[in-house]
């Protein structure tokens, strides 16, 4: 009877446990389907609009077709109508594609949940139109408010009850575009739930808080200001990042009442990390929603860049830095680019425009960075609203623009590759950064030195840009989410990109790093406060200075840049480069090496010490921001050869005959190697590609976009291509494994 009991157990917990593992099984190759209802005066109309999208669809290789609006309310009854949604998802079942619903979006929440619903709970729509802070999108509509939890769990009970059993239905995009806020009561009584959980007691909240709380019904986001401490707004900043973790998993909860086999994803606007525009709103922490994403996903529109760029074209290293970044929140689960952008907004705007070739790099750099599928928003342009004319995969007659028949030619490789590509994985990173989201914060409180408001954002970008070039792959790794030795085992060397917060258990982990043999480089500023807004007696501090056997006992900040010469003893090609904006006074203690000087002073700019197995490099200059402001700033050799010094060896590398670099990527699966050669230059190369494959032995290469068998050499674990690349051009190599 036990026995059998664990049984029925162990099912009944199969049953609920969604299918993730398998999820997605090919390269998504998808498009937003939104046919307004109210365009269409009759379901004849409707009908013949979805009957030819659909063909075109399955023409142009779309396999997965995201849907909204889903249901249509009808005025008059007060209920949903799926007349016309059925016929759409017939249509997709014989095409034989499969379809995700759009779930939640909440900035056009009155497709799912219409005004008269809301007037039905008794006071709600007055508080609503009062704006008594309950205002957190368009429509006026908090979703997160307890009383709205009965409508979204009866539209989801609808929607899942009605389509679950579909075989066409892929996933639920459950929440697009989470980027909740709002200073609602409710609101505030849960960061008060939150504080609690973080400081455990009203002493511990004081003392970081510098207030005198006697209960934490006192407790107030709007009551403080920084001047004693700036925990209270670094709090409220990290607390409403965690709420759209916490409200996601409510959401993902209600859904799984109705439906517990299919996957979820939700998709945040970019992030602190992957941001084209200046820091706001829409740029929040999509940790806390990858966590509870069975598929990580994000909204794609470097368009941001150019609006705020004079119109100059987001520059591909930074796709390839946004791309790295949402990679590295998902942490090991699949990533799609759930909306990816395909035109101007609207018919007027000048900036966004997407032409064949752009389409092509941006896809296959995505894909280069272990992206599973790409859904472009959208197929139709919008024919009305504040963004006529703008987006769509196709003209306004419904035929493919230039910019859709680059998506054909993506999905005609797909239908070959798509499995494989799916399956292989990009080659584990030898090379990390880590990086605070409390230290980010504390970066961008200050807004008196516009020069140095996203100084921080900038040491990280510089740094991955110096290492993408030299095709390093690299993770970022959250120092403020429980890092362990464990996470850091597997790299040969770990930056510091101007991480001013240093949390005291992360130092022990640091120190056990390098004393087992890793590698450690620190920018300036390193380790100079701790996680509740205390500045260290010692810097670098937490234990630190015994690290890099050095103290900093002054600093300068001022808007210049500060020559270092790298002295030949280092072991580095003697080089000049320039440290931007802060300079600091390091001191030594021990056996520590100085690499570099400052020209003027002849005084320690860049020190090295043994700690265990291990290397510290300590720097009294940014080096990724340095980098990032000074693009022809040598100061990119020194960050890629400790990199060296460290063992890294990128994956593959591209030996030119030409002046000129590929962005190289290098996936494998256990019977198939990738290899992603994407010339984002408008100039043609001509070289050899040089692949480390390890102890395989390649018995074919083929470049999957042509389908054209290459010619190949292989000695030791290194195998030679001869490869010549076009301007914009994207080459794939497919080595096959004996």
């Amino acid at each position: 009877m036990k026995r059998r009991l664990v049984l029925l157990v162990a099912v009944f917990l199969l049953i609920l446990t969604p299918c993730r593992a398998q999820f997605p099984e090919t390269i998504l190759i998808g498009t937003v389907y939104n046919i307004f209802h109210e365009e269409f005066v009759t379901d004849e109309e409707y009908f013949r609009q979805v009957d030819r999208d659909i063909a075109l669809m399955k023409d142009s290789g779309i396999n997965l077709i995201m849907v909204f609006p889903l249901g249509e309310w009808d005025p008059q009854t007060k209920q949903l109508k799926w007349k016309r949604t059925d016929y759409l998802i017939r249509k997709i079942e014989q095409a034989g594609m499969k379809f995700a619903p759009l779930m939640l979006k909440e900035e056009q929440c009155s497709h799912y949940i219409p005004i008269w619903k809301f007037k039905e709970i008794e006071g709600l729509w007055n508080e609503c139109n009062v704006n008594n802070g309950n205002e957190n999108n368009r429509d006026n509509i908090d979703f997160a408010d307890a009383r709205i939890a009965p409508l979204v769990e009866s539209y989801f009970g609808e929607v899942a009850n009605r389509y679950a059993k579909s075989p066409a239905l892929s996933f639920y995009n459950i929440w697009n575009e989470p980027h909740y806020s709002s200073v609602a009561p409710h609101v505030v009584d849960r960061f008060r739930q939150w504080l609690k959980q973080k400081y455990d007691s009203l002493a511990a909240l004081r003392h970081a808080w510098a207030e005198a709380y006697s209960d934490w019904s006192e407790e107030s986001p709007f009551l403080t200001e920084n001047w004693k401490s700036s925990m209270p707004q670094i709090d409220w900043i990290e607390f409403r990042n965690d709420l759209n973790g916490m409200l996601l998993g409510e959401l993902i909860r209600t859904l799984r009442k109705f439906d517990s086999t299919h996957v979820v994803n939700a998709n945040p606007v970019g992030s602190v990390w992957a941001s084209f525009a200046p820091l706001g709103a829409y740029n929040i922490d999509d940790w806390p929603i990858a966590d509870k994403n069975d598929i990580h996903g994000i909204s794609y529109y470097p368009d941001g860049w150019e609006r705020s760029h004079d119109l100059e074209p987001c520059p591909f290293w930074l796709h390839n830095l946004a791309f790295n970044a949402v990679r590295s929140a998902a942490r090991g689960k699949n990533f799609i680019l759930t909306e990816l952008y395909t035109n101007t907004q609207n018919g007027l705007a000048l900036n966004g425009y997407l032409d064949k070739q752009s389409i092509s790099l941006l896809a296959w750099t995505a894909l280069a960075n272990d992206c599973k599928g790409m859904i472009y928003w959208k197929w139709l342009p919008f024919m009305r609203g504040r963004q006529t004319l703008g987006r769509g995969l196709c003209q306004v007659d419904g035929k493919l623009a230039p910019r859709g028949e680059a998506v054909k030619d993506i999905a005609v490789v797909m239908r070959k590759y798509g499995q494989m590509l799916c399956k292989a994985r990009l080659r584990k990173p030898q090379a990390a950064i880590l990086v605070d989201m409390t230290g980010l914060i504390k970066t961008l409180e200050q807004t008196t030195e516009p020069a140095t408001n996203k100084f921080m954002y900038e040491s990280y970008a510089g740094l991955f840009k110096a290492l993408h070039e030299g095709n390093v792959s690299v993770d970022m790794v959250r120092m403020d989410r429980s890092l362990d030795g464990e996470t850091l085992k597997g790299y040969n060397i770990i930056y510091l990109p101007f991480q001013i917060v240093m949390r005291r258990e992360v130092a022990e982990v640091l120190k056990a790093y390098v004393r087992q043999g890793g590698w450690v480089v620190a920018d300036a500023r390193t380790a100079t406060i701790d996680e509740l807004d205390f500045a260290y007696p010692i810097s670098p501090g937490a234990g630190l200075d015994e690290l890099f056997g050095a103290t900093r006992s002054d600093w300068i900040g001022a808007k210049t840049v500060y020559k270092v010469h790298m002295e030949e003893s280092s072991g580095s090609s003697p080089t000049d480069f320039y440290g931007r904006f802060f300079r600091e006074k390091i001191e030594l203690h021990g056996d520590v090496q100085t690499l570099g000087t400052f020209v003027d002073t002849h005084t320690p700019a860049i020190t090295r010490k043994g700690y265990g197995k291990g290397v510290a490099i300590l720097s009294a200059v940014p080096l990724g921001a340095s980098y990032y402001g000074l693009p022809d700033n040598p100061v990119n050799r020194l960050v890629l050869e400790y990199a060296n010094e460290a063992g890294v060896v990128p994956d593959a590398r591209f030996v030119s005959e030409t002046q000129g670099d590929l962005n190289l990527k290098v996936h494998e699966s256990e019977d198939d190697i990738f290899v992603y050669a994407i010339n984002s230059n408008t100039r043609p190369l001509a070289g050899s590609l040089e692949v480390q494959i390890g102890k395989r032995t390649i018995r074919s290469v083929t470049e999957i976009l042509s389908d054209r068998s290459m010619d190949f050499l292989q000695k030791g674990g290194v195998i030679t291509i001869p490869i010549k690349s076009e301007g914009g051009d994207v080459a794939v190599f497919h080595l096959k494994a004996r």
